[in-house]
């Protein structure tokens, strides 16, 4: 970290972004919010998304190519579509002072890292990096630095990176409320392939066969609940998804292998009418689901939950969190878990201490909100 005149610390005095979206934007903001750093100069194919980043307070200034935007960064970020990013890295290099960092947001790690180190020369330095936050807005318009708060950001250093760089950097997106974790970029693909890109390949196949079967009218009517909550992902930015699928197939692909066996399995005591086996199928599936913490074990501190049952009514929600507001209960996690069409639906309560937890559900159900803990 240096320090300016007035002593303010900073990690790294000029920052690049490359990317004016959704993710740099975010990240950019919160690195602006807590002061983390100097200066942000960014710089979009879209221009009109850089003097929107300068407007809201996300970059200080823009540039009109990428090599103008880098030059005497000190730490670039490179915000952009998975597959591009290489090309991106190529075309920037000769302009990237000596010492420099870089570093990404994709969402695959092993392939750009691989082509990566085969390019830099030992004085650049790259470390891998995977914020592991979205929503379903696209661009530097739904960026806020809020994404990224208690969201797990993975790092993959390379084996020759300097510790007290890969120190520097973590710590930095710590002070952002991230919490930094350095996983092996083969591993990160593998489980990510699981976790975060099945998933959405599952829910757009859903909608998928949803939509091929015809009866748009009765299915929009009755598609409500379950079927939207299942399938939100499914509005994710397709060229983002498109290039994630690419640049990590092989281990997508090993995933979809071990999905379509659980399909055929599915199928197979479907056909036979096994009630037993369903019954068995169904309860595995609930009672590992319900194991997953909402923030993973061992790297983010126990959460606390209620459950809350609200109304269809407006401001439901902020009327809930008001509530709770007044008492001076600060509630650390908040997901709409189910939603009924027309009658309300279910919101998840999470708080970092038990005591905080039961003054919610003492304050809560003598307001007569039906309210109970989730172990």
């Amino acid at each position: 970290m240096s320090a300016d005149s007035s002593d303010q610390l900073f990690y790294f005095e000029k920052v690049a972004l490359i990317g004016a979206g959704l993710i740099g934007g975010s990240i950019a903001l919160a690195l602006r919010e807590q002061k983390l750093v100097r200066q942000i100069n960014c710089y979009d194919l879209n221009h009109e998304a850089c003097r929107v980043a300068v407007e809201c307070g996300a970059a200080d200034l823009f540039s009109l190519t990428a090599t103008e935007a880098v030059r005497d960064a000190d730490l670039i970020i490179i915000a952009i579509p998975v597959l591009k990013t290489v090309e991106l890295i190529r075309e920037i290099l000769p302009a990237v002072k000596r010492g420099a960092l870089i570093t990404d947001v994709g969402s695959t790690k092993g392939a750009i890292m691989a082509a990566v180190e085969q390019m830099l020369p030992a004085f650049i330095h790259y470390i891998g990096g995977h914020p592991m936050a979205g929503s379903e807005e696209s661009g530097i318009s739904g960026a806020d630095p809020a994404l990224l708060e208690n969201a797990i950001y993975v790092l993959t250093p390379g084996p020759d990176t300097p510790k007290p760089l890969v120190d520097q950097l973590s710590q930095m997106i710590s002070k952002t409320g991230a919490e930094p974790i350095i996983i092996d970029p083969l591993n990160h693909d593998r489980v990510v392939a699981l976790v975060s890109h099945l998933p959405h390949l599952a829910a757009a196949s859903l909608v998928q066969s949803v939509t091929d079967a015809g009866e748009k009218e009765l299915i929009d009517t009755l598609a409500a609940g379950g079927f939207r909550d299942s399938t939100r992902i499914a509005l994710g930015n397709p060229e983002v998804w498109r290039d994630i699928c690419i640049s990590n197939r092989w281990a997508l692909l090993a995933a979809l292998k071990g999905f379509r066996k659980n399909l055929d399995t599915v199928e197979k005591i479907l056909t036979e009418q096994d009630g037993d086996a369903i019954h068995e199928y169904l309860l595995r599936a609930r009672e590992y689901r319900s194991s997953i913490p909402h923030r993973g074990r061992g790297i983010l501190p126990e959460i606390y939950e209620l459950i809350v049952l609200v109304r269809d009514t407006p401001g439901a929600i902020g009327k809930l969190t008001g509530l709770l507001g007044e008492a001076e209960i600060n509630i650390d996690a908040i997901e709409i878990i189910h939603v009924r069409e027309l009658s309300g639906g279910s919101i998840r309560l999470g708080f970092r201490d038990r005591e905080s937890r039961l003054k919610a559900l003492d304050l809560l159900q003598n307001n007569g909100y039906p309210t109970h803990i989730r172990e």
